[in-house]
């Protein structure tokens, strides 16, 4: 291995395929201002740290293809997590920051063009990334809300999703944004899954507030494949979003000081105002893409 080591590193939890090593580390560098940290001594793969305790292994699309398993198995398993996330081209990858603004700033000094700002007051401020390899980085900042806004917001979730979904076909909930991206359909079921795993966790602090909470990670592509998301009939799941929801915002407003309960996780110390704000953004999130599909689809 060679290259630049400032200090330790942990495993990385990204892995970009990529047409041009040297063009792409070039492109990550010097426009968007991450640390090359090792290269592979052959030249086909490289880690690079985005911020601390984030890493992304880059890897030369057709050498991927190439190298035998065992090449993979002492490089890249040396470099990378069990289960790293692979976007494709035309994914968003998301990186969550303190200061959309100050990325900004240091993208527009290193010549990044290209840029798209968005924001939802009392959510979630982005600055979308255009990169050379066709993904695009999304890099976000929570923003403060009270507890009375993240309370309407997760509120108005089950009637903005079941008003995007109004009037679809079964056969137009298999629309998609792009060729190979999740089709409506997909997009509903993993919502309310996502729903529903958060959900034992924020049961969990309104129930024992200040409890330990260990849970299995969650992998939406294992989901999306071993729950059959591409042909699944989703009217029952939508009604059992707004029975959840109604479900969460019963008990928050009959116990005392729930949205102030919280979990205590492996990393961090989670609120159920700060659960419930994931959720309602989470949501909105999805509901937008179904609204742009619709909308590219004419239907």
């Amino acid at each position: 291995m060679k290259g630049k080591k400032t200090m330790d590193h942990g495993k990385a939890k990204l892995l970009l395929q990529v047409d041009n090593l040297q063009a792409s580390m070039s492109f990550y560098t010097k426009q968007l201002g991450w640390e090359l940290v090792e290269t592979e001594a052959s030249g086909h793969a490289a880690l690079l740290r985005i911020l601390i305790n984030y890493e992304v292994v880059l890897i030369q699309r057709d050498q991927l293809i190439k190298q035998e398993p065992e090449w993979q198995a002492s490089h890249l398993s040396h470099w990378l997590q069990p289960k790293p996330a692979c976007p494709q081209i035309g994914d968003l990858v998301y990186i969550g920051v303190t200061s959309v603004n100050e990325v900004e700033k240091s993208l527009q000094k290193n010549g990044c063009s290209g840029l798209r700002k968005e924001e939802e007051t009392g959510h979630i401020r982005k600055i979308f990334v255009p990169t050379i390899d066709g993904y695009t980085f999304v890099y976000w900042e929570e923003l403060l809300a009270s507890n009375d806004e993240i309370v309407e917001m997760y509120a108005d979730g089950a009637d903005e999703l079941e008003c995007a979904l109004d009037g679809l076909s079964d056969e137009q909930l298999n629309l998609t944004e792009a060729p190979g991206k999740w089709s409506i359909r997909e997009q509903v079921l993993h919502l309310i899954d996502l729903e529903l795993v958060t959900i034992h966790k924020v049961k969990f602090a309104l129930a024992e507030p200040g409890r330990s909470y260990q849970g299995n990670s969650f992998s939406q592509d294992d989901w999306s494949v071993g729950l059959h998301y591409q042909s699944r009939p989703i009217k029952n799941e939508v009604q059992l979003f707004r029975a959840l929801r109604q479900h969460i915002l019963g008990m928050c407003e009959h116990l005392p000081d729930a949205l102030g309960r919280t979990v205590i996780t492996k990393d961090r110390e989670e609120s159920v105002a700060k659960l419930l704000k994931m959720m309602a953004g989470h949501a909105k999130h999805h509901i937008r893409t179904v609204e742009r599909i619709r909308e590219q689809n004419g239907c």
